[in-house]
């Protein structure tokens, strides 16, 4: 089954038709979606095309969400401590194989 790839919220532009404020949407291979729900004008642009270019040109990008004040930068978990394997418990495996 093939799944869609998630859209994020970068910013907002003018609809081209109903000129009213319109959320653009950008997927993560990097095609925008700016799809007016108003006057349903479809606009889709591949990343890597001039219609991306242009489209881009016209997008206001909102600001990122800031890191919490209080953590701005939170230390990496120490790494995991290696355990030596454990022997494995005898079943009737040991016995058939002359392992005792």
């Amino acid at each position: 089954m093939k799944t869609r790839p998630k859209k994020r919220i970068i910013g907002t532009a003018v609809c081209q038709c109903c000129e009213r404020e319109i959320p653009v949407k950008q997927s993560e291979t990097g095609t925008l979606d700016m799809s007016c729900q108003w006057c349903e004008l479809p606009l889709y642009a591949k990343a890597g095309t001039e219609a991306h270019k242009r489209l881009m040109a016209r997008v206001i990008r909102t600001a990122e969400p800031e890191p919490d004040a209080t953590h701005p930068h939170q230390p990496a978990p120490p790494p995991a401590e290696v355990k030596p394997v454990a022997r494995a418990a005898r079943s009737a495996f040991d016995i058939l194989s002359g392992r005792v």
